[in-house]
């Protein structure tokens, strides 16, 4: 039995499955959520992906979780391991404050040896900064380092054309 490869999604993917006001954005994660409904991967999602959804409206949170369900879903509890790496994501700079968030659907792939990080997050998540210094805190704690993508960059090339 082969084991899947784990692709965490963060709530930025499945928000922009809605988001009419980034057609681009929404067109490509509407194409990532046809591949990924193959179960070639195994889909991972955690406790902050629904605390950020339920602050949604009532009527976009159905509206996203209705698509949520199309997808056979792995949920992973947030163990001690990973709060304590959240934190230390906090405490040494790769991000701030503002975006403990982040760092927990970091960590959370990061413990959880996720092969991807899905996110439209650019300010915070998808950018060389981040990416960086993630992996060095993960490098220095023996911690699996997940590549951080954009749906957009994920699906690039499997189109058959390449």
């Amino acid at each position: 039995m082969s084991i899947k490869p784990k692709i965490y999604l963060d709530t930025s993917v499945i928000s922009h499955l809605m988001a009419d006001d980034t057609p681009e954005k929404r067109d490509d994660t509407r194409k990532l959520w046809e591949q990924l409904k193959h179960g070639i991967w195994e889909i991972v999602l955690s406790p902050v992906v629904y605390e950020e959804l339920g602050r949604c409206s009532d009527v976009l949170e159905k509206a996203l979780l209705e698509y949520v369900v199309m997808l056979d879903t792995t949920y992973i509890e947030e163990s001690e391991e990973m709060s304590a790496l959240a934190d230390e994501y906090l405490k040494t700079g790769v991000l701030g404050e503002n975006s403990y968030n982040d760092c927990r659907h970091i960590a959370i792939a990061s413990v959880s040896a996720c092969k991807y990080i899905l996110s439209w997050n650019m300010k915070h998540f998808v950018k060389r900064k981040t990416i960086e210094m993630v992996q060095t805190v993960n490098l220095r704690l023996g911690i699996f380092q997940p590549s951080i993508l954009t749906p957009a960059i994920f699906i690039e090339g499997d189109d058959g054309n390449e």
